[in-house]
């Protein structure tokens, strides 16, 4: 497994982190929560530090949705238009720095995925100064909420 720098969230617990491409899948589990896509070498200048987190997303099925974005990586591995037709950041960055992901399952913090990952992505935005390379959107009322506490 992989070292992937997941401190800013109070969410993370011991679950594994992997590189996607050649993890067993049936290790990710199928039920809802959040995932955190990363490179595998390379980390990422933010505006309060670096981390080779690019991606953060949610879904009710963690392993089918990791699953999709495993076969959109190497489906542009095999055909450079691919990337042409297809071209969303979060499969760019996977293409060009490699993807390691984590998990955090939702039921473990009584949350749905889109809560949870509401709750994530403040977190990054807390402790690295922005939200992740990747993710088009951000959760502002999460971020607007702690700026007036």
């Amino acid at each position: 497994m992989k070292d992937f720098d997941l401190r800013f969230s109070v969410w993370w617990s011991d679950d594994d982190v992997a590189d996607l491409l050649t993890i067993d899948m049936t290790a990710i589990p199928q039920t809802g929560g959040v995932y955190v896509l990363g490179t595998t070498s390379t980390p990422l200048v933010y505006p309060w530090g670096t981390s080779p987190i690019y991606y953060i997303g949610q879904s009710s099925d963690v392993h089918k949705r990791l699953k999709e974005h495993r076969q959109a990586i190497l489906a542009g591995r095999q055909f450079g238009e691919y990337w042409e037709k297809n071209w969303w950041p979060r499969y760019q960055y996977a293409f060009a720095f490699g993807a390691d992901c984590g998990w955090f399952s939702s039921s473990r913090c009584k949350m749905t995925p889109e809560e949870l990952e509401a709750s994530i992505i403040s977190e990054f935005y807390w402790y690295l100064g922005s939200t992740p390379v990747a993710n088009g959107a951000w959760p502002r009322e999460k971020i607007r909420e702690k700026r007036r506490a």
